[in-house]
């Protein structure tokens, strides 16, 4: 199904099938008491950084520094705010670079920098400059902290490039301003993220000119549904919904902005919180919301892109719903969920025998969803036909 199929399900919000119910029912947070030093913060970082290869402004130009200010409340614009605002526009760029696998680049690049981030999670404390980075790229083919290259990776952008850095200095300066148990939680959460990722690169080297001109153009199997494929799925096959439901939980980093959301708030938070039943449930919650409001205002681009992994696409491609009334019950099952998740965390608010920094960590889980929501289904990022 293509772009024009999708033409007007991801529109400004008032055209958009379930976008106004949606957005009613949701508050929008004020933003920040200080947004415009936050945003001062993070551009400076972005430009300092050379994460973006020089393109700040183009990045910024899709309207992420809005949320940034939305996302917190009034907590206090300190290092650890900051830090969460970096590791949420960090994540976005990862995101884009990992969307590789859709727009018809090489992953190559992509898998290497997956595999760069998993070393630097893995190197321990996050030392200094000889530290977890410095051995890293004294490691890499053209990673040296001269910056030369020699030429091993083939043109191919080698691991030690300013993303993997920046990564692993914003992860040293974290280290320094949480608790072993937050930090050991973040770091599952983001190379469950990481792997994931991974896993759909490896998906999409079957796309590669060789196996797509030689097997799979005439394989017997090129319309088999994708949860019959296994592991010779191509990356642009649509899943089922099952296969989504499995996989979606995993996909994208949500746990990693619950990281976030502790971290900003200055929380410190014991693992067996995570464990509890009504904890639990409420971060599955967060978890359908974020990825299923994603889905709903993304799916125009990631049509375009031949990305399958988009719940739309599954609603349409294997339970026969025409483009707007898929549309529409997702629009339905995010408004439900967005109502199921702030009645589960004011009960978790308004119980006296939750300890202070839960209320509190389920209260930001609502303040960062509903500023997700009306950004997401706003924000210039979204409001294109061409993939990211």
């Amino acid at each position: 199904m293509g772009v024009s199929s999708y033409r007007g399900m991801c529109g400004l919000a008032a055209e958009h099938p379930g976008g106004p119910d949606l957005l009613a029912g949701v508050a929008r947070p004020a933003p920040h008491g200080e947004a415009g030093a936050l945003r001062r913060d993070v551009g400076a970082w972005l430009v300092a950084s050379g994460v973006l290869g020089g393109d700040v402004q183009g990045f910024l130009a899709q309207g992420h520094l809005d949320l940034v200010a939305e996302a917190w409340g009034d907590v206090p614009r300190g290092p650890r705010l900051v830090a969460a605002a970096k590791w949420l526009v960090l994540t976005w760029i990862l995101d884009d670079r990992f969307d590789d696998q859709w727009i018809g680049r090489p992953v190559t690049a992509a898998r290497r920098t997956v595999r760069a981030l998993t070393d630097v999670l893995d190197g321990g404390s996050g030392g200094g400059s000889d530290g977890v980075l410095g051995g890293l790229l004294d490691g890499v083919p053209g990673g040296g902290s001269d910056g030369a290259s020699d030429g091993g990776w083939d043109g191919v952008e080698p691991p030690g490039d300013a993303l993997v850095e920046a990564f692993a200095v914003l992860w040293r300066e974290t280290v320094e301003l949480t608790p072993p148990q937050w930090r050991a939680r973040y770091a599952a959460y983001f190379r469950a993220y990481l792997d994931t990722s991974l896993g759909y690169l490896d998906e999409a080297s079957l796309r590669e000119a060789p196996f797509r001109d030689a097997a799979f153009r005439d394989a017997p199997f090129r319309d088999t549904p994708f949860h019959d494929l296994g592991a010779a799925a191509p990356a642009g096959a649509v899943q089922t919904v099952p296969e989504y439901l499995r996989r979606r939980d995993q996909d994208g980093a949500v746990s990693c902005a619950a990281g976030w959301i502790e971290l900003a708030h200055g929380l410190d938070l014991a693992d067996e919180v995570f464990r509890h039943p009504r904890v639990a449930d409420l971060l599955m919650r967060f978890n359908h919301v974020v990825c299923w409001v994603n889905d709903l205002y993304s799916a125009e681009g990631e049509s375009a892109a031949g990305n399958g992994k988009n719940l739309l696409r599954s609603f349409t491609v294997h339970e026969g719903l025409a483009p707007q009334e898929a549309s529409a019950r997702l629009g339905a099952l995010c408004e439900a969920e967005s109502t199921t998740l702030e009645f589960l965390a004011d009960g978790i608010a308004r119980d006296p025998s939750s300890p202070g920094e839960v209320r509190a960590f389920a209260l930001g889980l609502v303040r960062f969803t509903r500023a997700l929501i009306h950004w997401t289904a706003t924000a210039a990022r979204y409001r294109t036909e061409s993939p990211r």
